[in-house]
């Protein structure tokens, strides 16, 4: 019997060596960060997040085609404002079709143009669309209600951008009264492993929004005069992010 354990033993021992070895051998989850259609390098937050969540960040200014996209997991377009060719956009729908990840953030008209970009095109084969501008309500805020993404409601900057249809509504803009109002950040998980996370509001990807911001105050589109109210633009992104790792 004595002797039966001790097989046991270096058995297991064995095994937890072997899962010890394979998990140190784990490549880390890749990232595409797009700079090729106008868009300015990650904010210096984002990297450190990426560091802690064991992103591997490539900042890719090539053309978006199934080589460069080959062994992604996921694919961050973060306020283009140039036109995605056809051949990119087949690209990008066969690559979320293939399973992978697809974080699209767009901003007001005025700093990205929905129809030069042509973005729609990149989500509408999924059943999401990007609308024109929503009336614009200065640091009005949002919220990201707990849910798949987020674990706890998450206040969230806004002050100005636009909606987005289909797909599963998560971000809200909030309304003068401080209530959610039209979806700003929608999500859909596809089938074969395929994730798209879509937000018409970039301020929380550039991790702004302040504690002792304080909702509709401030001069209009003047950062310099406003302390953005939302809070938890880092925690929001974490949890977004590590949705679309997984």
């Amino acid at each position: 019997m004595k002797t039966m354990k001790v097989l046991f033993a270096i058995v297991g021992f064995c095994l937890i060596s072997t899962s010890a070895v394979a998990a140190h051998g784990t490549e880390p989850v890749r990232l595409v960060y797009d700079q090729a259609h106008g868009q300015e390098p990650p904010p210096e937050p984002f990297d450190t997040l990426a560091r802690k969540l064991g992103l591997k960040v490539e900042a890719s200014t090539r053309p978006l085609d199934a080589e460069a996209l080959e062994g992604v997991r996921i694919l961050y377009l973060r306020a283009p404002s140039e036109e995605f060719t056809a051949a990119e956009r087949e690209a990008i729908v066969a690559f979320v079709q293939g399973g992978g990840s697809l974080l699209l953030v767009l901003d007001e008209e005025r700093r990205q143009s929905l129809e030069k970009t042509g973005v729609n095109h990149l989500i509408v084969p999924f059943g999401i669309k990007l609308t024109p501008d929503t009336e614009y309500v200065h640091n009005c805020g949002g919220i990201a209600r707990t849910g798949e993404i987020n674990k706890a409601d998450r206040e969230l900057p806004f002050s100005g951008g636009r909606a987005v249809e289909g797909g599963t509504p998560f971000a809200f803009q909030l309304d003068k009264e401080g209530k959610p109002a039209q979806p700003f950040g929608a999500y859909r998980r596809l089938d074969h492993g395929g994730r798209i996370v879509v937000l018409g509001e970039g301020m929380a990807s550039l991790f702004l929004g302040e504690p002792d911001g304080v909702r509709l105050t401030g001069v209009p589109r003047d950062p310099t005069r406003t302390a953005y109210w939302g809070k938890d633009s880092a925690l929001f992104m974490e949890e977004l992010l590590e949705w679309l790792a997984g």
